[in-house]
C-alpha cells in the first residue's frame, strides 16, 4: 500500500496530547488523513462538507472544550475556503490544528487539478507551518518534534492555529483487504513532553516599576472579549465597589455590578474631559464599543496598560498604551495595589442613563432596538443557556439596550468581526454541551452562512433568533453611508429571502414573528427543551428600525 508516511504516527501523537476531535471535510487527496483520524478511537470526527463552515464549526468546539482540534481537508481551494476561520482563531487565541492535504512538490505549477501554493497559505495569520515529510519513513523523533511541538505551540499563550501541510502521491487508497498501519511509536514519555510549557506564564512583577497607585487619582479598567471567568468577576465586582470603573462590552462577560452603559455615556463628548483617568487598564482582548476607544485615544491617560502574559506584537487599540505588563490577569489583581474608596462618575452617569432608558423601553413599538431588549430580558430569565451574537447591528444592539446579560454567558466572533461564520461556530459548539445555545443574528449573516445547518450535527438543544430587515440594516445607522444613493443597491443588499425553507431541509422547527402578541405566544415554547431545533425569524422595517434608533441615541447626547 502506498499510504504516507508518519500521518498514522502524527495522529497517534496528537491523540496522546489530548486531541479529542477533528473535523473533517471530504475530499480524495486528504483520504489517508481521514483514515488515521477516523480510525483513531481516541479521536471523534465530523464530516462536514463546507470547509469555511466546517472552520468555524472547529473554532465553535474550541471554544466550548477549551482543547485544540483538528481542521482537516483536501488540496487546492479548500484550505483557502478554511481562512475566515483560522484568522478569527488567530485574532481570538484559538488553539486549531489544521491539516492541508496538497500535490507532490513536483505538481506544483503543473497546471494539475486542485493544485495552489499552500507553503504559508495563511502567512502571519497561524502560529506556525510546517510541511510534512510523508514520501519516506522518518525517525520517530522527527514524529515527535512534529506532533508534541504542534500541539504545545497551538495550547502556548498566546494560543493560535498551527498549519500542517501533507504533500501526499498516489496511491493513497488503501488496497482491497489491507489494513492501516499501525503506528510504532510507544505511549508518550514525561520526557518526550518536556519541550515546552503550554501555561499561561505566571510571573511576579514588580509593579511598583511602572505605577505608584498614590499618584492615580482616577482609574479606568476596560475588559476586552474573553470567556466568563468567576474569579476575575470576583475581583471586578470588589473593584465596582470600590469606585473604580469596570468597562466592558457583552462580550467581555462581566457581572452586573460592572455594567455602566459606557456607549451610551460616552455618546455625549462634552462629558469626555471629566472623565479623563490617570490610569488606564486594559484586560482581555478586542472591543465593540467605537466610542471608548474614541474616548482613551483623546482623552490619554498618564499611564495604560495592557494586562496579558504574552500578547502577539503591542496590540494598541486605545493609542494610549504605555505599557505591556506580562501578568495573567488573576496574578494582576493580587500583586497590584488598589487604592481606597473613589467616586465613580460612571456610575453617577449610568443612573441618568437607566432612568431615560426606563421611560423608552415602557413604551415599545416593534422595532428591532425594543425587540432586542425584550430579547435579552427573555434569555436572562432562562437558566443555563449560552448565547453567540452575530457581528455588524447584532452585537451593537445588545450594547445599547436597557437589558444586559449576566447570567448567560455570551460569545461573539469579534477576533475579525466578519459574518461569515458566525452561526457554523454555534453549531459547532452545542455539541459540547446540554444547555441551550442560543444564535442571535441578522437575515444578511444568517443566509451568508446557511450552511451551518447543511449536516447532520444541528442538535435540538440548537436555538437561532434571525432578525429579518430585509437588508444590511445597519448601514442605514452609519454616517455617511445613509446618505449614498447606492445605499439600497450596493450596501444594504437588500433580499426577500426568509428561513423556513431552510429551515424545512434542516428539520428545525420554524416560527415567523411581526408584533409583541405573537412573539409572547412563542416564546414560551422557544425556550423550553424539544425534540428539535427552533428558530424564530422576526421581521422588522428597517427604515423603522433606523429612526427609532436615532431617536434613542439623541436622548443621550444633549
Amino acid at each position: 500500500m502506498g499510504f504516507p508516511a508518519g500521518i498514522v504516527e502524527l495522529v497517534d501523537i496528537l491523540s496522546q496530547m489530548g486531541v479529542e476531535e477533528a473535523v473533517i471535510c471530504p475530499g480524495s487527496r486528504n483520504a489517508p488523513l481521514m483514515l488515521a483520524l477516523a480510525r483513531n478511537p481516541k479521536i471523534h470526527c465530523y464530516s462536514i462538507s463546507d470547509e469555511r463552515s466546517a472552520g468555524f464549526f472547529g473554532l465553535g468546539l474550541v471554544l466550548a472544550s477549551k482543547k485544540p482540534v483538528i481542521l482537516c481537508c483536501t488540496s487546492g481551494s479548500a484550505g483557502l475556503n478554511f481562512a475566515p476561520a483560522i484568522v478569527e482563531a488567530f485574532f481570538q487565541e484559538l488553539p486549531l490544528l489544521v491539516f492541508t492535504a496538497d500535490r507532490p512538490a513536483e505538481w506544483i505549477g503543473q497546471w494539475d487539478g486542485q493544485t495552489i501554493y499552500q507553503n504559508e497559505l495563511y502567512g502571519n495569520h497561524v502560529k506556525q507551518f510546517i510541511n510534512f515529510q510523508t514520501h519516506t519513513l522518518q525517525k520517530s523523533d522527527y514524529y515527535l518534534k512534529v506532533g508534541v511541538g504542534a500541539y504545545q505551540q497551538a495550547s502556548a499563550e498566546p494560543k493560535g492555529p498551527i498549519h500542517i501541510n501533507f504533500p501526499i502521491s498516489e496511491p493513497f487508497y488503501p488496497g482491497h483487504g489491507e489494513k492501516l498501519p499501525i503506528s510504532s511509536l510507544p505511549i508518550l514519555s514525561e520526557k518526550d513532553l518536556i519541550q515546552m510549557d503550554t501555561e499561561s506564564p505566571i510571573k511576579s512583577v514588580d509593579l511598583h516599576h511602572y505605577f505608584n497607585t498614590k499618584k492615580a487619582h482616577t482609574i479606568v479598567i476596560t475588559v476586552g472579549q474573553r470567556p466568563f471567568n468567576k474569579a476575575e468577576n470576583d475581583y471586578f465586582s470588589k473593584l465596582s465597589l470600590l469606585g473604580i470603573p469596570v468597562i466592558g462590552d457583552a462580550t467581555a462577560n462581566l457581572p452586573a455590578i460592572c455594567q455602566c452603559d459606557h456607549d451610551l455615556i460616552l455618546t455625549n463628548e462634552e462629558l469626555w474631559p471629566a472623565l479623563k483617568p490617570d490610569l488606564h487598564i486594559h484586560f482581555g482582548k478586542s472591543f465593540v464599543s467605537k466610542r471608548i476607544k474614541q474616548f482613551l485615544r483623546r482623552e490619554k491617560p498618564k499611564k495604560s496598560f495592557l494586562i496579558h502574559p504574552n500578547p502577539i506584537g503591542r496590540p494598541d487599540p486605545f493609542q494610549s498604551l504605555t505599557d505591556v505588563i506580562p501578568m495573567n490577569t488573576l496574578l494582576f489583581f493580587q500583586e497590584f495595589t488598589w487604592p481606597g474608596q473613589q467616586v465613580n462618575p460612571w456610575k453617577i452617569l449610568s443612573q441618568k442613563i437607566s432612568s431615560i432608558q426606563k421611560k423608552f423601553f415602557n413604551r415599545p413599538n416593534f422595532t428591532e432596538l425594543h425587540v432586542y431588549n425584550d430579547v435579552i430580558n427573555k434569555i436572562e430569565n432562562t437558566k443555563g443557556v449560552q448565547v453567540h451574537i452575530a457581528n455588524s447591528l447584532a452585537i451593537r444592539y445588545v450594547n445599547w439596550t436597557s437589558a444586559h446579560f449576566a447570567n448567560a454567558e455570551v460569545f461573539s466572533n469579534r477576533g475579525t468581526s466578519g459574518i461569515d461564520g458566525c452561526l457554523s461556530t454555534a453549531v459547532g459548539a452545542s455539541q459540547k454541551t446540554s444547555k441551550l445555545i442560543i444564535s442571535i443574528i441578522g437575515d444578511v449573516a444568517f443566509h451568508y452562512d446557511k450552511n451551518a445547518l447543511w449536516n447532520q450535527y444541528v442538535p435540538n438543544n440548537l436555538r437561532i433568533i434571525v432578525f429579518n430587515n430585509g437588508g444590511g440594516g445597519i448601514f442605514r445607522n452609519l454616517e455617511g453611508a445613509k446618505e449614498l444613493p447606492e445605499l439600497a443597491d450596493f450596501m444594504e443588499t437588500k433580499q426577500n429571502l426568509t428561513a423556513k425553507n431552510t429551515c424545512l431541509d434542516a428539520g428545525i422547527h420554524y416560527h415567523s414573528v411581526r408584533s409583541f402578541d405573537e412573539w409572547d405566544t412563542i416564546s414560551a415554547q422557544f425556550f423550553s427543551p424539544s425534540q428539535q431545533g427552533v428558530l424564530v425569524e422576526i421581521f422588522t422595517n428597517s427604515i423603522e428600525n433606523a429612526d427609532e434608533l436615532k431617536k434613542y441615541m439623541d436622548l443621550f447626547r444633549a
